[in-house]
């Protein structure tokens, strides 16, 4: 994916904290309180990629992708945004930095009537982790 879809998301939500003062860029943030997930995480990932593979969606292991390795979109010292495109979904993350605070908005827009089903079954953890992200640099 090069570039997020012209039109508006079909959902989004945000999240906010406050930064550390250590975290001085926008990528500085994303990528410390991504990598800083707990254990349960990729434990969830594995049990996901198996079942979405039935599907023949883009997986971890197959695409060799973290939260820190996603396509970046646009970067600049206040906003980093990353993305992906799949079958069912494409979705961005954008992180902006301000002087004391941190958020993170995930865009959605479906591609397959599918991209419903799968964010309603991961809406809670994925909630929960972006939390935990921002708890991280704070």
């Amino acid at each position: 994916m090069q570039e997020r879809p012209k039109q508006d998301p079909d959902w989004q939500d945000t999240h906010r904290g406050p930064v550390a003062p250590e975290y001085q860029t926008a990528r500085q943030s994303f990528e410390a309180g991504f990598a800083a997930l707990p254990g349960w995480v990729s434990v969830a990932l594995r049990l996901r990629d198996a079942v979405v593979k039935r599907f023949g969606l883009t997986t971890v292991s197959e695409g060799e992708l973290s939260m820190t390795s996603l396509p970046v979109l646009q970067e600049t010292p206040t906003t980093y945004e990353v993305g992906l495109e799949d079958k069912h979904l494409t979705f961005t993350l954008v992180t902006e930095q301000g002087d004391a605070d941190v958020s993170v908005t995930t865009r959605i827009w479906f591609n397959h009537w599918l991209g419903r089903v799968y964010l309603a079954a991961v809406l809670i953890p994925h909630k929960i982790i972006v939390r935990h992200a921002i708890r991280a640099v704070a």
